[in-house]
C-alpha cells in the first residue's frame, strides 16, 4: 500500500490548519420531513405492514387464543360445574 508513513491521529494530522472557510450542510433526510406523509406515507404504511402479515398475523393469533382459552378455563374453574369437577375424587371426612 502507498502513503507516506504515520500521519497523526484525528484532530491532530500534522498538516496546515484551516481558517477561514466554514461550511454548513443538511443532510437529504432531515429536509421537508413531512413533505409527503399523507400523500405517499398512508401508501407505503399499508404496503410495508401487508407485507409482514405473515409475521405478525401468527403471533396475534396464538397470544389471542391462550388468552381465550385461560379466561374460559378460569371461568368454568369458578363455576359451580368447575368446582364439583375439582373435588368430584376427593373423599368426604
Amino acid at each position: 500500500m502507498g502513503g507516506h508513513g504515520y500521519s497523526g491521529w484525528w484532530g491532530r494530522m500534522g498538516g496546515p490548519k484551516h481558517r477561514g472557510i466554514v461550511t454548513y450542510q443538511l443532510s437529504p433526510y432531515e429536509m421537508k420531513t413531512n413533505a409527503h406523509l399523507i400523500s405517499k406515507g398512508t401508501h407505503n404504511f399499508f404496503r410495508r405492514t401487508s407485507s409482514q402479515l405473515g409475521y405478525i398475523l401468527p403471533g396475534i393469533f396464538l397470544f389471542w387464543a391462550v388468552t381465550h382459552f385461560g379466561k374460559k378455563k378460569h371461568e368454568w374453574l369458578n363455576s359451580k360445574a368447575g368446582h364439583a369437577a375439582q373435588h368430584e375424587g376427593e373423599s368426604e371426612h
